[in-house]
């Protein structure tokens, strides 16, 4: 073993640590991805710098494990090089493409982030621009992955009596070239779709069908303009797409409003036979509010929200085994090194918006990259119509937004797992892409620890002997 000098050591700049109890620390890196429990006591002297105290065993393992460094410039040469390598392979991913046939939508959801699209004069893709759209699918596809791996159908919303042939040719189009589909509807009129979607379910990945809890819950949300709401539908579609064997994810928007509800609708669920179907699936999402950084009665602290979900999962053990924490952005890092994932690595950026990964076509001929951008023609980033042309400038302004491109992240402990937070927020509440929006990972995470460090502990000792 080399001799390490104890005086010249520094910690890396990306450890976080819980002391779970008197004994034990869980510390985790979030350069290197090294997660390990290690003795309290030894973990206060290193945070003391008081390495006098720790044996040259557990000293030479924190070393080897990249939460301490005998060169500060040896963690600054490893972030650069991990970046670096990371950055090619993300940018030579292949494209995605999303196809908007309407920003029209038959319901009016109280936390939608389309509100203006409802006005937007293009309220459906054109019978002319339409087969441009497929064409410019073909030809982005060829100049850079060379074929079209995945369409996803996306709005306002793509179920409609408007955009009927648009659909069918669509899955069509992609059964043709190979690609798979994924298609983002609100459910009302999925049953009406069976038809067309059925000859297509080989290559239909998934429908995606937000439901927001029991039926009353759900309806006070997610309603008609009439204010009728949408759950007796939206229930007869999931029982027709299943009953076809087309493939059904449901997605729970969740906040600090409906969160209670939970239960209440996993036993709805369970009542209509859904969780045993082979081609069903639930999970739940965060809303999130990407135009402002304060928060009200709905919109909580993600900390808070963990809370109330951490509760609800004690008195109901089988909706934790169901749907996790997940939709928990540090908690995904944490969960999938303790679960044994090979080669976690740090992400650098937010999101795949930031390596043009997504191609969203609209129907006001213009590609944008982030879903939540869309209809806002100043954040396109080019027009298939008439012909395909890319704003270079726009996307160099998503490609070049990084945490080595703002100061703030280069000194934070989670930008390797953060990425920034998103750039469209950012516009919207700075009025340019070169602030962080951060999340709020060191709350979230220690409520987490603090409710589920023993657990996690008990489950990681006894499997590591």
């Amino acid at each position: 073993m080399a001799i390490i000098d104890r005086m010249k050591l520094f910690p890396s700049k990306y450890n976080y640590h819980f002391k779970v109890n008197g004994k034990y620390t869980l510390i985790n890196n979030f350069l290197t991805g090294a997660l390990d429990f290690i003795d309290s006591k030894t973990w206060e002297s290193v945070l003391g710098k008081r390495y006098d105290d720790v044996d040259a065993g557990p000293l030479s393992n924190l070393i080897e494990r990249g939460y301490l460094y005998e060169n500060p410039e040896n963690e600054q040469k490893l972030f650069k090089s991990l970046f670096a390598r990371y950055s090619v392979k993300a940018f030579n991913r292949p494209v995605r493409f999303v196809l908007c046939p309407a920003y029209a939508c038959n319901l009016a959801c109280v936390y939608c982030f389309e509100k203006d699209l409802p006005e937007n004069p293009n309220k459906y893709m054109s019978e002319e621009m339409f087969p441009m759209a497929l064409k410019a699918m073909k030809s982005i596809s060829k100049n850079n992955s060379k074929e079209i791996k995945m369409i996803e159908l996306f709005g306002g919303e793509p179920l409609l009596p408007g955009t009927r042939v648009m659909v069918d040719k669509t899955l069509k189009f992609a059964e043709k070239e190979g690609s798979r589909v994924n298609i983002i509807t609100n459910g009302v009129m999925a049953g009406d779709f069976i038809d067309i979607l059925r000859p297509a379910k080989s290559i239909i990945d998934m429908l995606q069908i937000t439901v927001d809890g029991p039926r009353a819950v759900h309806d006070s949300r997610r309603k008609f303009r009439s204010g009728k709401g949408s759950f007796a539908l939206i229930s007869k579609s999931i029982d027709l797409l299943l009953e076809n064997d087309i493939s059904t994810n449901v997605r729970i928007n969740l906040d600090n409003q409906n969160i209670d509800s939970l239960n209440g609708l996993y036993e709805y669920v369970e009542k209509k036979g859904w969780l045993s179907h082979p081609y069903f699936r639930m999970q739940p999402s965060l809303i999130t509010d990407h135009q402002s950084l304060e928060y009200n009665d709905v919109i909580i602290p993600e900390e808070r929200l963990l809370e109330k979900l951490i509760s609800i999962y004690d008195c109901n053990p089988e909706l934790e085994k169901a749907f996790g924490y997940y939709i928990f952005k540090p908690l995904r890092h944490l969960l999938d090194l303790l679960n044994g994932a090979p080669n976690i690595s740090p992400s650098f950026f937010n999101c795949e918006s930031n390596l043009i990964e997504l191609n969203i076509l609209c129907p006001d001929g213009y590609i944008y990259v982030c879903p939540e951008s869309i209809g806002n023609t100043r954040e396109a980033i080019g027009r298939f119509s008439p012909s395909v042309q890319f704003f270079e400038e726009k996307m160099d302004t998503w490609r070049k937004r990084n945490i080595f491109s703002m100061e703030k992240c280069t000194t934070c402990k989670f930008s390797p797992i953060c990425g920034g937070g998103c750039l469209y927020s950012s516009i919207q509440i700075y009025g340019d892409y070169k602030h962080p929006v951060c999340g709020r990972f060191q709350e979230v995470l220690d409520v987490f620890l603090k409710n589920r460090g023993e657990k996690i502990l008990k489950r990681y000792i006894g499997s590591n002997g």
